[in-house]
């Protein structure tokens, strides 16, 4: 029977796998008649993204896309007068006895905590954190094991170095308009989902083909530009039509970001290493015309300023409660 860690096994001894192949493995790795045949794909999409967060992995889209290990590294956390670290990236069966034995070796003090990282996905990477007594100490104990230790939270510095809005319009090319309305749908902010719905002339949107939903442009007036990263797509119409889509509870330190406008990637793994944590699955009462949720955890006040700042718009203040952790 496979452990949360066999997947995370294999990314390290292969490096990188084609999404395909990773598919394949999925099915491989679960229990008999826990994967329906017809969601392996979907299934596998979120692994994907899943083990992104958590800063194992870095998700390349396309088609196909692949997944690619990240070297291993001591994450900070962002808790004041804590020297709290996740361990991220490459593992094999023997890294947690090897972070032993050398701290051991060194005189490094340190405590271990390990646990799940998923309440929906079986083969997410168990967390192992480490707490060491002296600063300094993760910096010396990385460099004997050979691996990367951040000096400040790596959630800081993640949601620092991530490009905003402005740097993504910035970065699209832009062309002479030349979509009409016909054959596409446009985004309504409003209902986070494309509709069938006529567009002003002279207003700006995004849309999609409706033969091929990959393809996604922005509209502004007289220019075109196609958006291959559709998640900061989303984000852009949310920003341009004004509209706060993501809640925070200052006083839990949860932010709920619905399921389907998830946030760009560098931005959701900030997010993820505030707690080493993957954001539990809120399911609201669809009838009654609530969403689902990705509720992140842990997330002081100042990361979600900065995240906030990144998409151009403002949370909503809103008291999150977690009945129940429902599967995906």
């Amino acid at each position: 029977m496979p452990n949360e860690d066999s997947m995370l096994y294999i990314l390290t001894a292969r490096g990188r796998v084609r999404v395909p192949l990773l598919r394949d493995i999925v099915f491989q790795l679960s229990p008999d008649g826990e994967n329906d045949t017809e969601t392996d794909g979907l299934r596998t999409y979120k692994l994907c993204r899943l083990l992104d967060m958590l800063g194992h992995s870095e998700h390349h889209r396309g088609r196909p896309g692949w997944l690619s290990i990240v070297s291993a590294h001591f994450a900070k956390l962002p808790i004041l007068g804590k020297e709290k670290y996740v361990v991220t990236g490459a593992r094999t069966a023997s890294t947690l006895s090897d972070i032993r034995s050398e701290a051991k070796a060194s005189n490094i003090r340190l405590t271990f905590s390990d646990s799940i990282s998923s309440t929906y996905e079986p083969l997410s990477p168990r967390r192992i954190m480490l707490e060491f007594e002296s600063p300094g100490d993760a910096q010396a104990l990385a460099q004997r094991l050979g691996v990367g230790a951040s000096l400040m939270p790596a959630s800081w510095s993640l949601a620092c170095f991530s490009q905003g809005l402005s740097e993504f319009e910035g970065g699209l090319e832009w062309h002479p308009r030349n979509v009409s309305l016909n054959g596409v749908q446009i985004y309504d902010p409003s209902k986070l989902a494309f509709v069938n719905s006529d567009a002003p002339l002279d207003s700006s949107f995004l849309c999609r083909s409706v033969v091929d939903h990959s393809l996604i442009m922005i509209v502004k007036k007289n220019e075109e530009a196609r958006v291959a990263d559709h998640d900061w797509g989303r984000h852009w119409a949310l920003s341009n039509a004004g509209i706060a889509a993501i809640h925070h509870d200052l006083r839990k330190r949860y932010l709920a970001v619905p399921v389907v406008a998830p946030l760009p990637r560098l931005l959701a793994r900030a997010l993820c290493l505030c707690s080493g944590i993957a954001p539990f699955l809120l399911h609201e009462e669809r009838h009654r015309g609530f969403r689902d949720y990705f509720i992140f955890s842990e997330i002081p006040q100042e990361i979600a300023d900065k995240v906030a700042e990144k998409l151009g718009i403002s949370f909503l203040p809103k008291a999150i409660t977690i009945p129940n952790l429902v599967k995906s």
